[in-house]
């Protein structure tokens, strides 16, 4: 091994990640890292052990990891967001107050204010609408909220569950260590109420991009969120086929103005991870930002155009300018690229995951195709009936590619109709998403 590799650490990497890491460790040296609080000791012992090892910077790809990155490299003397443009990419009440132009979002305390005060502050053209707890992610903690019934059960609940407002005081209070009263927020609720988008009409997307040490805005890559027509997931799209490279410049017009925000909250030096919503009208809408890249997404970029998210985080993290062109300049310039799309596999019946999935078709596409997988489930876990929700149970993700958008999408629907050993409930596909 060469003495003059730099070295870096990834915190927490899944599996499906090493083929990723196994192809960057050719280029530098890459430590598994495990940190699972953030004490100051167990903070300490890792910063340490990377100093030891000469490890120049660390990144972390998954939310839970994203404060991770941060409370390390700063022991490393790297330079890293602030704590306040942070804490606003945690908190989907805050992140929703820099957006210029928003639907309609409100506040919301359950335990500073009864049921009626909620509902006041709904008016009446936003019934239904969505109630998020701002610093749950993955989906949990969201709700449509179609009455005052539904509101009530809802609110009670969170005001029974003593531990999850624990932890939520504990993560506020660790976001917000060594910061002034004087310059936090002056509320950061546990909910937020927010206008219900209708996503039979919008289409959602995924932009990354990062800011560096200066504060310039990087244009990285957009990924596009195909659904079915009853919200379940279908995929992860790279480049998207529903709209061209033309939408590239308001895209980035619209990007760094929300971004300018944060920027001046001091956030730096890192990559974030953008999602919003194209009406049909052509206005873009913020759905959230988290304050990493996404690690699943590293495939599409690396399959579509060759570039390496893990190494440029890395990179950046570490002081050093990530790769040029970037996925995002490749796709607005009109570079050849294929199109990678992640599959996502949900259960929607309770059983034993393996008697749900046929798992011999599921190896010929692993060891015979070369499919890259993600076991969400193992094949003997059960999914319970209580489990399944409208969007069902993830099982695993699987990324496949194509030449243009019919081959992909010829490919994603013969694998859907083999790799379920019962025929699924019919869903409808995106009005567009047709061969």
């Amino acid at each position: 091994m060469q003495e003059n590799r730099m070295r870096f650490g990834v915190i927490n990497p899944q599996p499906y990640m090493e083929p990723a890491l196994k192809q960057l460790s050719e280029s530098c040296e890459v430590r598994r890292l495990t940190p699972q609080g953030w004490g100051r000791e167990e903070i300490g012992a890792i910063a340490d052990y990377c100093r030891d090892n000469r490890l120049s910077a660390v990144a972390g790809f998954a939310q839970k990891d994203a404060f991770h990155h941060i409370l390390i490299n700063e022991q490393l003397g790297n330079p890293v967001p602030g704590r306040i443009g942070f804490f606003y990419c945690m908190n989907k009440y805050l992140m929703r107050t820099l957006e210029q132009d928003p639907f309609f979002f409100a506040a919301v305390d359950p335990l500073h204010e009864s049921d009626e005060e909620v509902a006041a502050k709904i008016p009446a053209q936003e019934w239904p609408f969505m109630l998020k707890n701002t610093s749950l992610s993955l989906g949990r903690g969201i709700f449509k909220i179609k009455d005052s019934e539904e509101l009530s059960r809802v609110l009670a609940s969170y005001r029974q569950d003593k531990e999850l407002q624990h932890e939520i005081t504990r993560q506020y209070a660790a976001y917000l260590d060594g910061v002034e009263t004087q310059q936090a927020p002056e509320q950061a609720p546990p909910f937020v109420a927010e206008h219900l988008v209708d996503m039979n009409r919008a289409i959602e997307y995924c932009y990354e991009g990062y800011v560096t040490p200066d504060g310039e805005v990087v244009h990285y890559g957009l990924t596009e969120e195909v659904y079915f027509s009853n919200h379940q997931a279908l995929g992860y799209l790279t480049p998207p086929v529903s709209i061209s490279r033309d939408m590239a410049e308001q895209i980035e017009r619209w990007v760094g103005g929300y971004m300018s925000s944060l920027v001046e909250l001091g956030y730096r030096n890192q990559f974030f991870n953008l999602e919003f919503w194209l009406m049909p009208d052509g206005d873009i809408h913020l759905t959230e930002i988290n304050p990493r890249a996404a690690h699943t997404y590293h495939y599409n970029y690396a399959y579509s155009f060759g570039n390496s998210l893990y190494a440029d985080n890395l990179r950046l993290a570490a002081g050093l300018a990530p790769s040029q062109p970037t996925p995002w300049q490749k796709w607005r310039d009109g570079e050849e690229h294929i199109y990678t799309l992640i599959v996502l596999i949900t259960a929607r019946e309770s059983g034993r995951v393996a008697d749900i999935l046929d798992y011999e078709y599921i190896r010929h596409l692993e060891q015979d195709e070369g499919v890259l997988f993600r076991h969400v489930k193992r094949p003997d876990e059960e999914i319970r009936a209580e489990d399944l929700t409208a969007a069902g149970v993830m099982l695993m993700q699987l990324w496949i590619t194509g030449r243009n958008s019919a081959e992909i999408i010829a490919r994603e629907r013969e694998i859907r109709q083999k790799i379920y050993r019962n025929p699924q409930d019919a869903m409808e596909y995106p009005p567009y998403w047709c061969i």
